[in-house]
């Protein structure tokens, strides 16, 4: 017998508290923001993995409960193979020249491949699933096999994978589209015409970090010193590597005592350079004692959806700087008129000279922040507008 509430399942390939990857954080915000309303059923399709560099089977499969989210966990046949990076820098060079299902093979050889899975996708009865992000084998093949009304996330950006044959297929397949921003509809609509699709721009909420309070400062050295931050994984497609170049050339130009602190799982090691600190994953306790002594907080990465990180920089009443060449955090940075952003050396060190030595302009900035997101991004309205929009889709 099927529950009288509104069942909601959420796809994804990773999920849980130890996972730190800014889609799947966002998707886990959401399904626990919706958790929290009597009339619906929240459940998560997932797997076994923690890491999206191999996909190893980290966690055992079966069922568990998270914040009234009911989870299914399901083993991994196939993670990423180890040539992926030689096999993908080919074939991305020239993504339009390859064929659906050579699309497909790359798609399986990334990772992460669950049988299991999707055939629990192809049975499921919700009255609506949920699929997060555009990019994995557990949204391609699970849309693909979904009975049922379906909703994708595509949390893209402009890169060379999305103009894979197999994705067509993909965002043909759904029902409905939610867009972090103006500037990844534009990216979708432009690639798929998915234009009269049923589609919202949501955004996302963000996580309040009041209560916590972490002694990472105290451990790494950084009490009584002025850093500016950047968080989020540590890797070359993020930004880091050119951010700790810019600073790095800042410092050699400029004499301040500021440091650049990195707190992030280290996908790849960064540059060494005298003042850069580089503090691997830190608890949520200590990334909110990051954020409340921070002097600046600094998205590199030309390639996000969105930005979460910003979020919570400015509800730390803190301004930010972004790279203009992400169409996403630049929105956000215009819209908010809370952040300033850089596109080269000359504009990196304007702006953050400006900030670090004007700290009535700063604090201009992180208020202007602060009031955008109150306004714009409370869960309760996000998750009654989605609400509203998955029931739309679901036709209920």
């Amino acid at each position: 017998m099927h529950s009288s509430k509104f069942r909601v399942t959420f796809v994804v390939p990773r999920y849980g508290k130890e996972v730190f990857g800014g889609a799947e954080n966002a998707a886990r915000m959401l399904a626990e923001a919706l958790a929290t309303r009597e009339e619906l059923e929240v459940n998560v399709l997932t797997t076994t993995a923690l890491s999206h560099l191999d996909w190893s089977n980290n966690l055992p499969p079966g069922s568990s409960l998270l914040n009234n989210v009911s989870i299914e966990r399901f083993s991994i046949d196939a993670g990423r193979r180890s040539d992926f990076e030689y096999i993908s820098r080919r074939m991305l060079s020239a993504p339009k020249s390859f064929s659906r299902q050579e699309s497909l093979d790359l798609i399986n050889w990334q990772g992460p491949v669950s049988n299991q899975l999707i055939e629990s996708i192809a049975t499921c009865d919700s009255d609506v699933v949920v699929f997060y992000p555009y990019l994995y084998h557990t949204t391609v093949q699970g849309v693909l096999s979904c009975p049922v009304p379906s909703v994708l996330h595509p949390a893209a950006h402009d890169e060379p994978i999305i103009d894979l044959a197999i994705y067509r297929d993909v965002f043909a397949k759904v029902q409905g589209l939610v867009y972090h921003t103006y500037a990844e509809r534009a990216i979708v609509e432009r690639r798929f015409g998915v234009a009269s699709k049923k589609s919202i721009d949501l955004g996302m909420g963000f996580r309040t970090y009041e209560g916590l309070r972490g002694n990472v400062c105290e451990r790494s050295g950084l009490n009584g010193k002025e850093f500016i931050l950047c968080l989020g994984r540590v890797e070359a497609k993020k930004g880091s590597v050119l951010l700790a170049r810019l600073f790095h050339e800042y410092k050699v130009r400029n004499r301040s005592g500021v440091q650049l602190v990195f707190a992030g799982a280290i996908s790849e090691a960064g540059p060494e350079f005298v003042d850069v600190r580089y503090l691997g994953e830190v608890s949520e306790a200590d990334k909110a004692e990051l954020l409340e002594k921070a002097t600046i907080v600094i998205s590199p990465s030309a390639y996000e959806s969105f930005g979460i990180v910003l979020l919570e920089a400015w509800n730390a009443s803190k301004a930010v700087i972004v790279n203009r060449d992400c169409a996403a955090t630049y929105e956000l940075a215009r819209s908010s008129r809370g952040a300033l952003s850089f596109e080269d050396y000359g504009t990196f060190e304007e702006s953050l000279h400006v900030l670090l030595e004007n700290r009535k302009y700063r604090d201009l900035l992180a208020k202007n922040g602060k009031r955008y997101i109150r306004q714009n991004f409370s869960w309760d309205v996000l998750a009654k507008r989605y609400l509203d929009f998955l029931r739309s889709v679901a036709r209920v």
